[in-house]
This record gives structure tokens, sequence and C-alpha cells, in this order.
């Protein structure tokens, strides 16, 4: 691939109206590694145990292993009976592979994402899976602020954005394959004014896909070359 060559994604994009469902669909009776298992844990435990998806992915899968470098986070789960083990995804190393790996609105919180995608990949089991999802760059809010001038809504960790073609291009870098790719829009009920805007959200992603709020990418690797340490 020449330098200057526009990218081009491989695959047609689709629209999916629950990511959650999606995510348990693809782990029911997998082997599954959780990164960032503790991102938001103190708004689930104990009361909203149910909503929490750690919780849900060990309802279904048929083994669950969460890592987070949030050490608070990580203690906070403890006190509730739930472990998560110290772990950073760019350079983790575990002595047995993964069905499917899981990184739920990680990827723009990581310092390296190549790094932290070629290393988790790498502990994919033969036709294992790494499910990420990230906010989505195209969003209608973030184009409307843009357009007119505001400042657009990112978060003090977010460090990195995301369109699909990033995510073709990684796989072609990294010789991956990108097999799915999904937009969809939380329905975020925290209060009236979020769950308006993120239903707004959903019915302007029903007529321009690439308007919705997230996105989701499945890519899978033919090998694994990351062995125990010794």
């Amino acid at each position: 691939m020449q330098r200057d060559e526009v990218v081009h994604l491989q695959i047609r994009t689709r629209e999916i109206s629950d990511p959650v469902s999606y995510i348990l669909q693809a782990a029911i009776g997998r082997r599954v590694l959780n990164v960032g298992a503790g991102g938001g844990v103190e708004r689930y435990l104990p009361e909203h145990r149910d909503l929490w998806l750690h919780a849900r992915l060990r309802n279904v899968a048929a083994e669950v292993t969460g890592i987070d470098i949030d050490h608070d986070s990580i203690e906070f789960a403890s006190r509730h009976g739930v472990k998560i083990d110290y772990g950073d995804c760019e350079n983790v190393c575990f002595d047995h592979p993964f069905d499917l790996i899981v990184m739920s609105d990680v990827i723009e919180h990581v310092n390296a994402p190549l790094y932290a995608i070629s290393n988790l990949a790498r502990q994919l089991s033969p036709q294992g899976r790494l499910l990420i999802t990230t906010p989505n760059l195209t969003h209608y809010g973030m184009i409307g602020k843009a357009w007119f001038g505001k400042n657009t809504s990112v978060y003090y960790d977010h460090v990195m954005g995301f369109l699909p073609e990033h995510f073709q291009a990684i796989s072609n870098r990294l010789g991956l394959s990108l097999t799915d790719i999904a937009f969809f829009s939380h329905i975020d009920s925290r209060s009236m004014l979020n769950r308006y805007k993120s239903l707004l959200s959903r019915f302007i992603g029903k007529l321009i896909p690439r308007a919705h709020s997230s996105l989701l990418v499945i890519l899978e690797s033919q090998e694994r070359t990351c062995y125990p340490k010794p």
C-alpha cells in the first residue's frame, strides 16, 4: 500500500440497536477477557450489579477474567466480592488464550492503541475475536458543535478518537481481519435531558448511520504468539 493511498473499508458498515446484547451473545460459553472491567464500577455495585457489563458477562461466559489499571476500582470491586486483576492491555500476557476479548469504551483512554490491539490480538484463540466499542467521531452532536464553532465534548481521559477507517488501517498494519463494523447510540437515562439527547441521536442515526454516537468493531487474528513469561 502506498503511503498516500486513502484507506477504504473492506466490509460494509451496519447499525445495531443494543451493543450489550451483541456483546453478551458473543460471550456465551466462551473464555472471555474483559479489559477495563472496573470502569464505572462505583455506579453499579452493590445495588445495580445486574446492569454492570462485567457481572453480566460472568452470567453467560464459560470463564471471565477482568483486568484494569485503576487500583481504586479494583479495590472497590473486591470489597463487593468481585475479583478484577491489575493489568495494562499494552503489555499484559496470559498463560492461556481467550475466545473473546472485550474493550468496551476503553481504547480511547489508552496511551498506545496499536500496542494494545497488537498485544491483545496475540492472545486470542484460533478464530477468537477482539471486540471494541468507542465513541464515534462523526456523531451528529460532535459535527454540529464543530460546525457552529462550539467546544466539542471530550472527556479529560479521552486521548484518542476513531473512525471505522482507522480500524481498517490498524488491521491492515497489524495483519488482522476487520470482520464487523456497527454504529449505535446508547440510551442514557441518567436525566430527562440525557435521555432526550440519546433518543435524538438514535433517531438521526436511523437516517444517517454515521451520525450515531458510538462505534463497534470486531478484529480477528489467526495467530497467537504471546506465551507465558518465565
